[in-house]
């Protein structure tokens, strides 16, 4: 999503930019597109490679404490 945005934003310096800001929107435009990439494909290898596994980035169970009702409130 947030690379969607800023695709969006430098799409318009692109093309409404003006002669002056088109070689820096297309630097940003490759930066965006190659950041985007090592997001998705190689972060994600990344942490395979890893061995993290989706049970590991699941938060921890909590605890029943004796003193909670059955509502969740605690008196």
């Amino acid at each position: 999503m947030t690379s969607m945005t800023t695709l969006l934003v430098v799409l318009s310096l692109l093309f409404f930019g003006g002669e002056i800001i088109n070689a820096f929107a297309i630097a940003l435009l490759i930066g965006v597109l190659i950041g985007t990439y090592s997001s998705i494909y190689v972060a994600s290898a990344a942490i395979l490679a890893m061995g993290v596994s989706k049970a590991d980035l699941m938060p921890p169970q909590k605890d029943e404490d004796e003193n909670a009702n059955p509502d969740g409130s605690q008196v």
